[in-house]
């Protein structure tokens, strides 16, 4: 992909406009870093003082992780015994977009050094294992409410069977929301069994009462 970088002058100050970039396709494959050289090159970037400057590096920067072929600074070299991270490269790109499409120097050193933490820490909180630091690349959680699904998960060993049983995206969402693998989760109207099929899908242990029998026995 070319990329053409003009540099304009506009009363005495110099601007950078991005001239013919063609549009990626977005996907969420992931590309595969080499760590410590990735995070010091944003360490660089973040120390320069100029604003063309930074979104100069920027677009090589994402140059490199489009392609690497185009990679002369060994950031996608992956030595064999080195550390490595894998991010997903949809939203590494975005977060790339969101630095170049900054207005000022601070706000660009601002979503550097957030992108530079999201991949040097690892954040989660007490109640589960989402890393808060790349909560972008979390697809799989709901944000929005649970009861507006519009239709049930009916894979694996989901049966509709019941006729007093949730759509199961809702005792999935609630672990990963609230619970960390190997914690215990109990279903005082256990029913059809959903809430115990999540916990086996998700790494959580379970404990379910039913007090029908025939419902229990089925």
């Amino acid at each position: 992909m070319r990329k053409e970088i003009e540099s304009i002058k506009t009363n005495n100050t110099e601007q950078l406009t991005l001239k013919n970039l063609e549009a990626l396709p977005m996907n969420r494959r992931s590309v595969i870093l080499n760590k410590e050289k990735f995070i010091q090159t944003l360490v660089e970037i973040s120390m320069l003082q100029d604003l063309t400057s930074l979104k100069s590096r920027i677009i090589v920067l994402k140059d490199i992780i489009t392609n690497h072929k185009n990679d002369k600074e060994g950031i996608s070299n992956i030595d064999v015994n080195g550390d490595t991270v894998s991010l997903r490269r949809d939203v590494l790109i975005s977060e790339l977009n969101q630095i170049l499409e900054s207005q000022t120097l601070e706000r660009a050193k601002y979503y550097l050094k957030r992108l530079k933490n999201g991949v040097q820490k690892v954040k989660t909180s007490k109640v589960n294992d989402i890393n808060l630091s790349r909560w972008k690349e979390y697809d799989e959680i709901i944000t929005d409410s649970l009861w507006i699904l519009d239709k049930r998960d009916t894979s694996g060993a989901h049966l509709g069977w019941y006729w007093g049983n949730f759509i199961p995206q809702i005792p999935h969402q609630m672990m990963l929301r609230y619970t960390k693998k190997g914690d215990w989760f109990i279903d005082t109207f256990l029913g059809s069994g959903t809430t115990l099929i999540e916990c086996k899908r998700l790494g959580r242990n379970g404990i379910g009462i039913e007090l029908n029998q025939e419902v229990a026995q089925k």
